[in-house]
Order: structure tokens, then C-alpha cells, then sequence
């Protein structure tokens, strides 16, 4: 088969897993196209009697319900975030460790008016707590501050960084962190292809254990394949938190959020089968180039942005504990590039070979 069609039937098998997952799925909210979220702003000063979903609001009347004591307002960031500054006497309940604050919410007035917000424009998490408050804990009034904390803090309105009504999440144990796994094997899988690659050249000339003698296309390999497998698991069970995932990274159309949350992790899983069977080896390689790269520009247009955002490479959900987002997001893009790195030493691996063999 060329390589053009191995591309080709690899995506189409991707499609079909991906549809036979959804039509298995029993969540009637979950559609294949997603429709996006558009929330009402409310134009006066007054909260609407029976609201039927949450809805936004702007600066003025977020700081007139401030200065009136009237509303309970929420800081749906991550605790990090909540350190660096936040609205004064806010309540520090992340969206993405919500299960973690079960006590808090719990003493919260669910007929009482709630302003949740985060990070501005750029951040859905203030949307997602709320929908969350409104639809799974039927709270009665629900407002989300568009502005969020940036225009708050820039408009020089009465701000705290008191940490006493922070709950520090305990880190989650747990028998096996795939995630610390992935990082070692990738780290010393890379070590090790350098050192060969120094010794194949002549730059180290004491041979060690053998190592310059290897095939080293091989390794490359295998860890592509295994890291794909354990990147699928979690995306493949939960489709829509993935699809999530995807949309806080405010990059790709609402529209086809929930289709890239179906189809994406059955590519990964197939890549990964092939990469490791040996299968479809000249268009799974490609696609595996094309998928780092990708990802590596998705997730640093994100920090550069500003973006404070789970990966969701991995798992659906951040671990408890972790709070600086950013500083995970540009350790998993150094990892993608050491990962980057070894698909492309594979895609030459004829080169590679023929080198092996005139320094032998």
C-alpha cells in the first residue's frame, strides 16, 4: 500500500472507531456537532427573576453588586492563579478540582446570587463552574463576570491576596503516575539515542556495552507507540471531557470540538498499535510528525496567550495539587519535542542505518 493510502485508511479507521464510540455513548448532551454555548448578558442592574440558565454580566454591575454586599463572588481559577490576586473576599472554588471542594460548595446558599469568574475572555472555566452551579446543583441565580479578573484588577476595583479561604488540595496518590513514567522514558529514551548517535559519530571512541552496534530506529519506535497507547485510554472513556479539553484551549470552532474529541484518541491508539507492530510504518510515521507538531503549536500558542489550561494529553482531568498549569503545559512541550525528534530519527532511519555501518 503507498503512503498516501496508508494515511488515508489509517484516518478512515480512525472515523469509524471513533463513530462506533460515540453511538455507544449514553449521554443524549454529547452531539457530533457541537453547538455553541451563547450566553445571555443581562443589561440592567437587576437579577431576573427564575433564571433559566446563567447568565453574564458586565464591569459596572459586577462592582455595584460588590459594593452592595448582594452577591457571593467566585474565583473559578486555580489556586495559583487565586494567590496572584483576586477579587477582595472572593471564594476560591477551581472548576478543574471542583469534586476537591465539596465542603465549600456545600456551605454555599443556593438561593443566594453567585458571580463566578476567571481569567476574561480567554477563559472558560468561569462558564463551565457555572453551568455546573445551575444545571447539576440547581443553584438559583448564576452570573458570570465576562471581564473576569483581569478588568477587575485593571479597573483598580478593591482586591485581596489573602489566602486563609484557599482549601489546598491534597495531591492525589496513586500506585503508577503515568505521567512521571512517560516523562522518564522519554528523557533517558532520548539520552540514549544521543549517545549513540555521539558514538556511531566517533565523538565518544570508547564503545559501551555494545550500544553503537544497535539498531537505534527501533527505540524510537516503540516509545512512540507505547506513549500513544497510554495517551488514548482516558480520551477513548471519556470523549466529552476531552472535548473539553479542547475547547480551553480556544484554538480550533466549537463546531467540530466534539468530532476532534471522538476521532482523535482512536487516531492515537491506532498510531500507537501500528508503531509498535510495525504496520503501515511510512504513513503512520507521518502522521505521528504531523500530530506533534501540532500539538506542540497548540499547546505553545496557549502559553503564550496566557491561557492557564489542563493539557489533557494524558488524562481528561488535572491531577489535585497541581496548580501551575503553565509550567506543565512547557514541560509537555519539551517532551513532545524530544518526542518530535525521535519520529523524524525514525523517518530517516536509512540514513541512520547507512551511518551505523560506515563507522563500523
Amino acid at each position: 500500500m503507498t503512503h498516501k493510502k496508508q494515511i488515508i485508511f489509517i484516518f478512515s479507521l480512525a472515523i469509524v472507531l471513533g463513530l462506533i464510540r460515540f453511538s455507544l455513548l449514553d449521554d443524549p448532551e454529547f452531539t457530533l456537532i457541537k453547538k455553541e454555548r451563547i450566553v445571555e448578558t443581562i443589561s440592567s442592574f437587576s437579577v431576573p427573576e427564575n433564571m433559566t440558565s446563567p447568565m453574564a454580566i458586565n464591569i459596572e454591575f459586577a462592582q455595584n453588586l460588590f459594593n452592595e454586599k448582594s452577591a457571593i463572588f467566585i474565583d473559578s481559577r486555580d489556586s495559583e492563579d487565586y494567590n496572584s490576586g483576586h477579587i477582595e473576599n472572593a471564594i476560591n472554588i477551581p472548576f478543574d478540582y471542583y469534586e476537591d471542594y465539596e465542603d465549600v460548595i456545600n456551605e454555599l446558599d443556593d438561593t443566594a446570587t453567585h458571580v463566578i469568574y476567571c481569567s476574561g475572555d480567554e477563559c472558560s472555566l468561569s462558564m463551565d463552574l457555572a453551568d455546573y452551579f445551575f444545571n447539576e446543583l440547581d443553584f438559583e441565580n448564576v452570573l458570570i463576570f465576562d471581564g473576569g479578573w483581569p478588568q477587575w484588577r485593571d479597573a483598580d476595583l478593591p482586591s485581596s491576596l489573602n489566602t486563609s479561604v484557599i482549601i489546598d488540595s491534597p495531591p492525589t496518590t496513586t500506585i503508577i503516575d503515568l505521567d512521571v513514567i512517560i516523562s522518564w522514558v522519554t528523557l533517558i529514551s532520548a539520552i540514549f539515542i544521543v549517545l549513540h548517535f555521539l558514538l556511531i559519530k566517533g565523538y565518544l571512541p570508547i564503545p559501551i556495552f555494545g550500544i553503537n552496534t544497535l539498531d537505534i530506529t527501533i527505540i524510537p519506535r516503540i516509545i512512540l507507540g507505547f506513549v500513544f497507547i497510554i495517551a488514548s485510554y482516558y480520551k477513548i472513556l471519556d470523549p466529552a471531557s476531552f472535548a473539553d479539553n479542547i475547547h480551553n484551549f480556544h484554538l480550533t470552532p466549537v463546531s467540530v470540538e466534539n468530532l476532534a474529541g471522538i476521532i482523535l484518541p482512536w487516531l492515537e491508539l491506532i498510531l500507537g498499535v501500528f508503531l509498535i507492530f510495525g504496520v503501515f510504518l511510512e504513513g503512520s510515521i507521518s502522521l505521528t510528525i504531523g500530530l506533534y507538531i501540532f500539538f506542540i503549536f497548540i499547546l505553545s500558542q496557549a502559553v503564550f496567550r496566557g491561557i492557564d489550561v489542563h493539557c489533557g494529553c494524558f488524562k481528561t482531568e488535572a491531577d489535585a495539587g497541581v496548580t501551575d498549569l503553565k509550567m506543565s503545559l512547557i514541560k509537555r512541550i519539551g517532551e513532545d519535542l524530544l518526542l518530535l525528534g525521535m519520529a523524524f530519527i525514525y523517518k530517516m532511519k536509512n540514513k541512520i542505518i547507512l551511518s551505523n555501518k560506515e563507522h563500523e
